[in-house]
């Protein structure tokens, strides 16, 4: 299992500490386990009006440091600086930023003027008290192209599928053509078919969700996507997909955000849901800290 996307060569740093970001504190404690205990806790509150304080609990001078914070929601993006500058401040070696979760990922390009391409935007500030930058299944692989620094694009899919393998699955899916090279890799990991969906609208109000080329009557489906947002396109697939006679659909995805009440929609409509702890919350079946221990800290 490998990075899926780096600017240069992976690296592995020559003595880490682990700065503790407080937006993946459990995924911290999972990787401060195979450390030996070399982290630095995280002081975070939020002031009356609103303001955001961000205090380093230990030593970081000389040190050379991973920073593991993701940015979701967007006022984690405020942290992830201040706890920049805090690390700096200390005196430290080197500052390696890892980002599970990337926000603002999905503008990458311009779609009419006058906009601002965000993810381009967020990586300039980063790059600013930064050594290298990691993150996992970005939306758009372009994204490492924005850094001037080392920036790696990690791949959970090898982690979901392995998962996905406890429900004996016949066939993956992608939700839409762009998740082709996702799938693919997923599939690969366990050696099943794989194919991708495709819509075809019937009349104003319809549309037909099915996969381009393979049929999933009396199959287990298992549908992978990088995130999970509003869940409207997963739940009309795995709707339409039990409706086509598939025996099970399964869903899974790296990143799962789930707005609103998605969570128990997709509950109503598939037989699991199961996403990463790159976003600490409901559905976190899957640890990406095998990937980022292995990846970035050289521990396998």
């Amino acid at each position: 299992m490998s990075n899926e996307n780096s600017k240069t060569p992976l690296y592995f740093i020559r003595v880490i500490m682990l700065v503790k970001g407080p937006g993946s504190p459990a995924l911290c404690d999972r990787l401060e386990k195979s450390l030996d205990g070399n982290a630095v806790d995280v002081e975070h509150k939020i002031f009356p009006d609103g303001e955001r304080y961000v205090h380093l609990k230990g030593d970081v001078s000389g040190e050379d440091c991973v920073l593991v914070h993701t940015t979701h929601p967007s006022e984690n993006l405020l942290d992830l600086f201040f706890l920049q500058d805090a690390v700096f401040q200390g005196g430290a070696s080197s500052l390696n930023i890892v980002v599970p979760y990337f926000s603002y990922g999905r503008q990458d390009q311009c779609f009419s003027d006058g906009e601002a391409i965000s993810s381009r935007a967020i990586a300039r500030r980063i790059e600013i008290e930064a050594n290298s930058f990691y993150s996992i299944d970005l939306h758009s692989s372009k994204i490492t192209d924005f850094f001037s620094i080392p920036a790696t694009n990690l791949s959970a899919m090898s982690w979901l599928a392995d998962h996905a393998e406890l429900y004996d699955p016949d066939l993956f899916l992608s939700p839409d053509e762009g998740g082709i090279q996702r799938i693919k890799k997923a599939a690969e990991e366990v050696e099943i078919e794989w194919d991708y969906l495709v819509k075809e609208r019937i009349d104003g109000e319809t549309v037909k969700i099915e996969p381009k080329g393979i049929e999933v009557e009396g199959k287990t489906v298992v549908i992978l996507d990088d995130i999970i947002s509003t869940g409207g396109t997963m739940f009309e697939a795995a709707k339409q997909l039990a409706e086509q006679g598939a025996d099970e659909v399964h869903v899974g995805c790296t990143h799962g955000i789930f707005v609103g009440d998605a969570f128990q929609r997709l509950k109503g409509v598939c037989d699991s849901i199961f996403c990463t702890d790159t976003i600490e919350g409901k559905g976190n079946e899957v640890t990406v800290a095998p990937l980022i221990l292995e990846s970035v800290f050289g521990i396998e």
